[in-house]
């Protein structure tokens, strides 16, 4: 039997100036990142921090990718992605998904979101 567990950062809102458009760059928009990452659970947690995923630390690596603009929120995500593999390279699926508040495309309400997904389980 195998066993896994999950960490999830969940409606987590974040300011940034990320998009295509000169404006986005100058007003900026809130973001909504939701995050979930799943490990085996190979020891017993014993209470124990470094046996776990941290949320903290990942609220924190979240955080600082989101502070420099980008283009694009598929940029946000796979450099999210990218730092989540080097803290835990033994992570089997990874799920990411970054919602823009009003996106310029004339919307009065809603987002735009882009997901990025890894599951090592089942090579997708």
């Amino acid at each position: 039997m195998m066993r896994i567990y999950q960490v999830r950062l969940e409606d987590v809102r974040l300011f940034g100036y990320h998009g295509l458009f000169p404006e986005e760059r100058v007003l900026g928009n809130w973001f909504i990142l939701n995050l979930a990452i799943s490990k085996r659970i190979t020891q017993a947690f014993e209470d124990d921090i470094n046996r776990t995923v941290d949320y903290g630390q990942l609220y924190t690596v979240c955080v600082e990718i989101m502070r420099e603009p980008v283009d694009l929120l598929e940029t946000l995500c796979e450099r999210i992605a990218a730092r989540c593999k080097e803290l835990h390279s033994d992570y089997v699926e990874l799920e990411i998904r970054i919602g823009k508040e009003h996106p310029p495309m004339g919307m009065m309400g809603g987002r735009s979101s882009v997901v990025w997904k890894e599951n090592l389980e089942m090579n997708i």
